[in-house]
């Protein structure tokens, strides 16, 4: 009997991940059956659990396997030898790029679905936590820990603090294109990184 290769068990499981992908932001997570899955894949139950005994394990596993290129992304903008602020603007930059972009709403739809399912199961909200906002979140607060040293930002806030707010802001914004395409991204955009730059206020003349 041939050996499968790694590459062919990757493949394969990056195939069933994707049809769960599909089938989840058509129908929903709790709508969507391990046939259905199946049937999407155009493979049998056997094997499919031969990978994920669950759909959890595939969300959890399609979390994970996001994570290699948020880490390249923070990896580039960091070595652009740009400011803290000026690396943040580029992550945020390609973060609302990807909400403009082609295919954003069935992303979006699955990524909520992911957040709700998150709060129920403890290992998709693990996978989350670490391939998501820990990954993101850490990046951030560090971002603003160097800030911090260089002057720019006020020392008495928690860098950890800045960085949870930022990313919260960020998946509103995911969250609420998701429920309106209408919304004007880069005017949103603007918005945010004023109130993080601190430039959203003008002086009153109070005399």
């Amino acid at each position: 009997m041939p050996k499968v290769t790694e590459a062919h068990m990757e493949a394969r499981k990056q195939q069933i991940m994707a049809a769960a992908m599909a089938c989840f932001s058509r129908q929903g997570f709790h709508q969507t059956s391990i046939h259905d899955i199946c049937k999407e894949a155009e493979l049998s139950p056997g094997a499919v659990y031969r990978y994920f005994p669950s759909k959890e394990h595939i969300i959890a596993a399609s979390c994970l396997d996001c994570q290699q290129g948020i880490i390249e992304l923070i990896e580039y903008a960091k070595s652009q030898g740009n400011s803290p602020f000026q690396a943040l603007d580029f992550i945020i930059e390609h973060g609302l790029s990807m909400l403009n972009g082609e295919g954003f709403r069935e992303h979006s739809m699955m990524n909520v679905q992911v957040w709700s399912e998150a709060v129920r199961s403890e290992e998709i909200r693990d996978a989350l936590f670490s391939s998501t906002f820990n990954t993101i979140g850490q990046t951030f607060a560090d971002l603003f820990a160097e800030a911090q040293k260089r002057g720019e930002v006020n020392p008495k806030l928690d860098p950890q603090a800045l960085g949870i707010t930022v990313m919260g802001m960020f998946h509103g914004l995911v969250l609420h294109k998701t429920l309106d395409s209408k919304i004007d991204v880069a005017a949103c955009g603007d918005a945010m990184r004023a109130l993080y730059h601190g430039t959203f206020r003008t002086t009153v003349d109070q005399g």
